[in-house]
């Protein structure tokens, strides 16, 4: 029996080392596959600035040949290239700025048409969120309507008798006399 254990334990320190031997092997083929994608990575780089001086290098070639001719023809291809992006572009900013435009009062897409796209985004999105503050003006003169203007269903009932009686008197508020005593 003695010998079965041990030879069971014999076999779980084997698994055990062979697991651990498979994880150092892992991490070696990561860190070497690291080390070789750094090594790509440096190489494109250095062959775009080699391409960037090779460019310019060959610019300054023909501007001293004085081959203006060649170098503008080169010019002209690369504004031909990148117009339709230009084009997309302009487009784009366009339909943004009008449907910004269109968020705004009538009042202020006069002052807002020619302002830049950032400008527009931005102010729209202050007068979306900004709610109208009630002014001291606005608040002169309403009443509390719940209760005929008065604070209470009492004082209305004292100080206003017959429209206290009048609102109460209609079909939802028939039959109630909610704080009013009638005299007689």
């Amino acid at each position: 029996m003695s010998e079965e254990k041990v030879v069971s334990n014999e076999t779980e320190v084997e698994a055990g080392t062979e697991n651990v031997t498979q994880d150092n092997a892992q991490n070696e083929y990561i860190a070497e596959s690291k080390k070789y994608r750094k090594r790509a990575q440096d190489a494109e780089s250095q062959l775009a600035n080699l391409k960037k001086q090779l460019e310019s290098q060959e610019n300054a070639k023909l501007k001293q040949k004085e081959e203006y001719k060649t170098l503008a023809e080169k010019y002209e291809a690369q504004v031909n290239e990148l117009n339709p992006f230009k084009e997309k572009y302009e487009t784009l900013v366009d339909q943004r700025k009008s449907k910004l435009l269109e968020r705004l009062p009538e009042d202020k897409r006069e002052i807002f048409k020619n302002k830049d796209l950032d400008v527009l985004e931005f102010m729209v999105s202050e007068l979306k969120t900004k709610a109208p503050e009630p002014s001291a003006r606005n608040l002169v003169g309403t009443k509390n309507t719940e209760f005929g203007g008065y604070s209470s269903y009492v004082e209305w009932a004292t100080k206003d008798p017959k429209g206290y009686e009048q609102a109460n008197n209609t079909v939802k508020g028939k039959g109630i006399s909610l704080g009013y005593v009638k005299e007689n």
